[in-house]
């Protein structure tokens, strides 16, 4: 019977540093002191790293003897996803590090003792699959390393273990990693803007600089109470519509969205209204419209346009400059956002009779706008 770690082949587990399997798995979380509940979710850590290396043998060894095929499937991609439920990426991620393990002794002793997790094993093996040679020599220190380092810290512990290793290889890496870039924009179909993709490195810190100044929560009122994942997006619409401002005092502008408004739906604020990607209240209609550049456009009883007035600026260049003067920043209690960062916002809304005029508007930052 092959052993791996603490672990037998047969499914019966043994006494470690960690205490045995199937007591760590049985322990009760109630009634446990705070370091209590500490300790065994450390202990369970452990214990889910054992798994997962013996899981990396069964799979490194259905490998060896082709079990895939042998139970009519084509690929132990197909085999694993079909016989665990999980996804094929997860599947072939799972098999590239159970390959990569036949040729790492010592990550594969750590992982196997619950001394480092799935997670950063399959970082070892991109750096090993990076520099063979040099990975071999450097093994037992690098696992030591990542072992005692965060899951933050390991992707740049082991970058800089590459450059030193291999400069000319780093730079092929990081090439490798350029040509990977990629961002998809896609309507889902709740109607909201789904956003996925990867950055390059310079790229990518570029993107997450400009973000974090506008969604730390040093930067920000203190009765804020958006989510950190709303803050971020928040941060990256304000970003996209300063872009689409154009530079201040160049008079340069963009046109943000394209939305048609029912008069009595700009008047009443009652409902949805389609803009292409997804669905806006009509509130929202009308916040946009009071910083915007307006068209009127008279339809037929079939909703077929008929004529169209010419497109004019809500607060005109002028008016905004003086705003901008008069109130320097938002004008929300306790909010200090520079006057580049906020709309126009009528008090009464043009839509019902209010006048644009300096004495009808202020300064207000999107998040705080509200109709």
């Amino acid at each position: 019977m092959a052993v791996i770690g603490a672990w037998y082949l047969g499914g019966v587990c043994c006494e470690d540093g960690e205490g045995c399997a199937c007591e760590v798995l049985s322990a009760r979380a109630e009634g446990l002191t705070p370091a209590g509940l500490a300790d065994l979710l450390r202990r369970l850590g452990g214990v889910r790293s054992r798994a997962d290396a013996h899981r990396a043998a069964v799979i490194a060894e259905a490998e060896r003897v082709d079990a895939a095929r042998k139970e009519g499937f084509r690929s132990t991609t197909e085999w694993l996803a079909a016989l665990t439920g999980e996804s094929v990426p997860v599947c072939r991620s799972q098999i590239a590090v159970a390959s990569a393990l036949e040729g790492m002794p010592a990550t594969r002793q750590a992982f196997a003792a619950g001394e480092v997790s799935e997670s950063k094993v399959r970082v070892l093996a991109q750096a090993q699959a990076l520099c063979p040679g040099q990975f071999a020599q450097d093994e037992k220190q690098l696992v030591a390393q990542v072992a005692a380092a965060s899951a933050q810290q390991v992707p740049k512990l082991l970058a800089e273990w590459k450059q030193n290793t291999d400069p000319q290889a780093a730079e092929v890496e990081a090439e490798r990693l350029y040509r990977l870039r990629g961002l998809y924009v896609s309507p889902d179909w709740s109607g909201m803007l789904r956003l996925h993709g990867l950055l390059d490195p310079e790229s990518g810190g570029v993107v997450q600089t400009a973000i974090q100044s506008l969604a730390e929560p040093a930067n920000l009122d203190s009765a804020d109470t958006r989510t950190p994942a709303q803050r971020q997006a928040d941060a990256l619409a304000e970003i996209c519509r300063r872009y689409l401002d154009g530079t201040p005092g160049t008079g340069s502008s963009r046109p943000h969205l394209n939305v048609t408004v029912p008069w009595n739906t700009l008047q009443q604020g009652h409902g949805v209204i389609d803009i292409g990607v997804g669905p806006i209240p009509a509130e929202t209609a009308r916040r946009l419209g009071c910083d915007a550049t307006i068209s009127g456009i008279i339809v037929d009883h079939n909703g077929v346009p008929v004529s169209a007035g010419k497109a004019r600026r809500v607060v005109s260049p002028a008016l905004r400059r003086a705003l901008d003067l008069r109130d320097r920043h938002c004008t929300h209690p306790g909010c200090d956002m520079p006057a580049d960062w906020c709309d126009a916002h009528h008090i009464l809304h043009w839509a019902n009779g209010g006048q644009t005029t300096l004495a009808n508007l202020r300064l207000l930052r999107l998040s705080h706008e509200s109709g």
